[in-house]
């Protein structure tokens, strides 16, 4: 009798809903991949353990379902999976590299179009085995939609009787334009009549994965209330252990001023909004201070409004390797120098120049409650 199995992959979404707070009355619900199911046997909650009926279930995942009263038996079979694993094993055997160039470039183009099946096709046994979950994470869709591969180059670096190695650079690109480049050390090695590749190094990759968090974090810093001129970041240490990448870099933005006069600047605006709601209540002493406070301000913003200015800072950016040589951007921490020369981390919350400007005029706002005393 052929072997009937339920085989459940990552592309298959089984959602049970349920809630820790379960109500007597309240039923639980079952939906497979969106859809939910009627069942004629509702399912129930036994201790931590939810029981539903394995028909509707595999049904509903495309297998068929028996019933086999003699051995007592539920076979689950799901017809069309040994097709697809055949089908997708006969499209890698016709990919299957004759030589170490094929194998590499097969990879790259895989890269290019961000295509992990293609990728992944090409890939030793051992890496194969390696990155097969880091794939599926990402359902065979790699790399970002900006910046995105423009165009690469495969240079010969040394080779061997039964293993190759190559450079291969990659250059980006974004909707701005050019967005950098990256040279990965890549492997090719013979298994029978084909090559694979069988190791890539990416650190140059992780590097200008770092720099474009970094960079990214600048403009969004400075891009609010400043106009930024120009960005420039000197890579001063990397280092990646086990599954963290750690980069430190010396940073220089160019920005000028988002305002035409010191009063279109926000938090003189507040200063201002105080002065002109306020003026009648304070004390000729106060109201002095106040006016003084805001002229001092005033002179202080002239000597910079259109005029481009340096903001230098170190900054350390951490963030975790995926098994593809990508960073994981939910992971990305940043960190600013302080003066005696330690690191701490960036809370966004805590720096001015992330607030909007409504904050910003609230900020000068009450800055002049504080100075009148209030």
């Amino acid at each position: 009798m052929k072997k009937r199995l339920l085989i459940v992959t990552g592309a298959i979404v089984l959602l049970i809903a349920l809630s820790t707070a379960v109500f007597a009355d309240a039923p639980v619900k079952l939906v497979v991949n969106g859809q939910m199911i009627e069942t004629d046997v509702a399912p129930q909650i036994t201790g931590d353990r939810v029981i539903v009926p394995v028909r509707w279930v595999a049904e509903a995942l495309g297998a068929k379902v028996e019933w086999q009263g003699q051995s007592r038996s539920v076979l689950i079979d799901m017809p069309g999976l040994a097709s697809l694993q055949n089908q997708v094993k006969q499209l890698e055997a016709a990919l299957a590299p004759a030589g170490p160039q094929e194998a590499v470039e097969t990879w790259a183009r895989g890269v290019k179009s961000r295509n992990g099946a293609l990728q992944y096709a090409v890939l030793s046994p051992e890496l194969k085995e390696q990155k097969r979950l880091e794939f599926e994470g990402m359902n065979w869709v790699t790399g970002t939609s900006s910046p995105w591969v423009e165009s690469y180059r495969i240079e010969d670096k040394a080779q061997g009787e039964a293993e190759w190695e190559y450079a291969v650079s990659f250059e980006f690109a974004s909707s701005t334009g050019p967005a950098g480049s990256y040279t990965s050390i890549v492997t090719a090695r013979q298994y029978g009549q084909s090559w694979y590749v069988s190791q890539i190094n990416d650190d140059n990759y992780l590097t200008e994965q770092l720099k474009e968090q970094v960079r990214g974090f600048l403009n969004k810093k400075y891009g609010s209330h400043y106009r930024v001129e120009g960005i420039e970041l000197e890579l001063l240490s990397y280092k990646a252990e086990g599954t963290v990448a750690e980069a430190e870099f010396l940073t220089k933005v160019i920005t000028v001023m988002n305002c035409d006069t010191p009063s279109d600047w926000p938090p003189q605006m507040g200063r201002i909004n105080y002065l002109a709601e306020n003026q009648e209540k304070l004390s000729p002493e106060i109201l002095q201070v106040v006016k003084d406070k805001i002229e001092f301000w005033d002179l202080e913003l002239r000597q910079y409004i259109g005029i481009p200015g340096e903001n230098n800072e170190f900054l350390k950016v951490t963030a975790d390797i995926d098994g593809l040589g990508m960073i994981k951007e939910d992971t990305v921490k940043l960190y600013s120098e302080e003066p005696e020369g330690t690191y701490v981390l960036v809370r966004e919350e805590d720096w001015p120049a992330f607030k909007t400007a409504e904050e910003l005029i609230q900020m000068g706002y009450d800055e002049m409650r504080q100075l009148a005393g209030e």
